[in-house]
């Protein structure tokens, strides 16, 4: 099975969708906007085996796979029998963690969770389907998370620092198997896999990368409350995102924490107090502020009114 959608859910034209056996086979096409997003510097690179110099932690996240949705997990990552839980995260999680807490951070696919540096050998198909994979899976989050928010960098591994790094990775690329769809949301190889492999049977080894997805705070004033006593406060909260298998999860430390209903809504009632006491104070230093203007051009300025309410707020 690859992934079950709800029936009537609406996906963009570049979507191809192949009914069987009453499952839905997701194809995706590489968007063309997309072929400039990865980046690429040659003084920029990670030695094998090398040990990160940050643990993880709240900004920080190591990942050894690349299984982007929770529906790329394949059978040998779930949990043994009688566990609740997998033995395997998908990567959306983190990344629903990172964009809840507002405060963004990096994911390291290629990393082991004791910071070494494993690399992970990819074929130019096979980054593609990691953006395509993310670009797809994202989409499914409520709501969507705009490209805005996150970004993806392929970083060459090499052996040892005195090798020296081309600045630019030849790879032999064809136009037209590269605008194949990619099968994503699914635990079985894509044809860019199989491709792959093909290349490694016969001596032909890809470059090996660390893949840092980041995903960027969120940008009003990189999370910090306005003072503004003028601006909307719906500007200035960070959304709060389901994941595609429309669960919740909050970045703590370096876990993710699962929010219940509850949860959510003591985070918000939190994000909504500590916003509008910031605004109070902001017009409480204006207020005072005008008092001083006043007093020094002889201006008498009336106390401002309390209005008393009672129990539902309305005014008395």
């Amino acid at each position: 099975m690859c992934c079950i959608i709800p029936t009537g859910l609406a996906l963009p034209h570049n979507y191809n969708i192949a009914l069987h056996n009453w499952e839905l086979s997701i194809n995706v096409r590489l968007p063309l906007k997309m072929e400039s997003r990865e980046k690429y510097s040659k003084d920029t690179y990670y030695v094998l085996g090398q040990t990160i110099s940050h643990e993880e932690d709240l900004l920080h996240e190591f990942k050894g796979h690349r299984n982007i949705s929770i529906h790329d997990i394949p059978s040998h990552a779930l949990a043994s029998a009688g566990a609740k839980e997998r033995t395997r995260n998908a990567v959306s999680v983190s990344i629903g963690g990172m964009l809840n807490s507002g405060h963004g951070g990096t994911i390291y696919l290629g990393v082991a969770d004791n910071g070494q540096v494993k690399g992970m050998t990819l074929t130019r198909y096979q980054k593609d389907h990691i953006e395509v994979s993310l670009s797809w899976t994202l989409g499914r989050y409520t709501p969507p998370v705009p490209e805005s928010r996150y970004s993806v960098i392929f970083v060459p591994v090499i052996s040892n620092k005195n090798q020296t790094l081309p600045q630019k990775i030849d790879e032999f690329v064809d136009p037209k198997r590269r605008s194949q769809l990619h099968h994503v949301a699914q635990s079985n190889y894509c044809w860019c896999d199989t491709d792959a492999k093909a290349r490694k049977d016969i001596g032909k080894l890809p470059m090996a990368y660390v893949v840092e997805i980041h995903v960027h705070p969120w940008e009003p004033h990189r999370f910090k409350v306005s003072t503004d006593p003028l601006d909307t406060l719906s500007s200035f909260l960070p959304p709060l995102h389901l994941t595609e298998a429309s669960a919740c999860f909050f970045r703590q430390s370096c876990r993710q924490l699962r929010l219940c209903l509850e949860d959510v809504r003591r985070l918000l009632v939190h994000r909504v107090q500590e916003h509008y006491t910031l605004k109070v104070e902001a017009l409480q230093n204006e207020y005072k502020a005008l008092q001083c203007l006043a007093q020094k051009h002889s201006i008498k300025i009336l106390p401002p009114v309390h209005h008393n309410t009672d129990d539902r707020g309305t005014k008395r």
